[in-house]
């Protein structure tokens, strides 16, 4: 079996520490957004932007991971009730990564794009949530009273989640830059 060399070791580590940040900063929103944010009656889907921007920026797998732990921390946390949303979480940080490159380049309109995108499927799945277990289902009251706010509180968040996300990433991987200089 070979032996892992130094700079293998240190990425290692490096993912272990985003994987760490990262998990905490999705924890810490997902609470903050359970508990106690409301913008306008409605309370803004912040961990899923950021699932996205982790998505865009660290690539489909590791959107794909933060999608899974933001969906569980979603139902256990009482976000929202026994649902999908793990899997529609995972999905959507999955196709952020996926997209990049494919359509339109890395750069933060394109995040506002994919976003977007993302958003409506967030709110198709409200729709049919509402529709399978809701005892008065009217679409006009449910659109207007719901998913149009809730879409537009989604995407005032979307810029601070790529923000968040982007400035973390970077003063990791400067500092990473920095330490592979010193060990070569």
């Amino acid at each position: 079996m070979a032996r892992l060399k130094s700079s293998e070791d240190f990425n290692l580590k490096g993912a272990i520490i985003y994987s760490a940040v990262f998990l905490v900063l999705i924890f810490l929103l997902t609470v903050l957004q359970t508990t106690c944010l409301s913008l306008i009656g409605v309370t803004p889907a912040l961990t899923f932007a950021v699932v996205c921007a982790i998505g865009f920026i660290l690539g489909k797998k590791a959107g794909a991971v933060a999608g899974i732990y933001a969906g569980a921390l979603m139902i256990i946390l009482g976000g929202v009730g026994a649902s999908l949303s793990p899997v529609l979480y995972a999905f959507c940080g999955y196709l952020c990564g996926a997209f990049v490159g494919w359509f339109l380049s890395k750069n933060l309109p394109s995040f506002i794009i994919y976003s977007a995108i993302a958003g409506v499927l967030l709110e198709i799945s409200t729709v049919i949530y509402y529709g399978l277990f809701s005892e008065s289902f009217l679409l006009w009251q449910l659109t207007f009273k719901l998913l149009i706010p809730e879409y537009f509180a989604f995407l005032l968040c979307v810029i601070p989640a790529y923000a968040l996300v982007f400035g973390i990433y970077t003063l990791f991987k400067g500092k990473d830059k920095r330490k592979r200089r010193n060990f070569n």
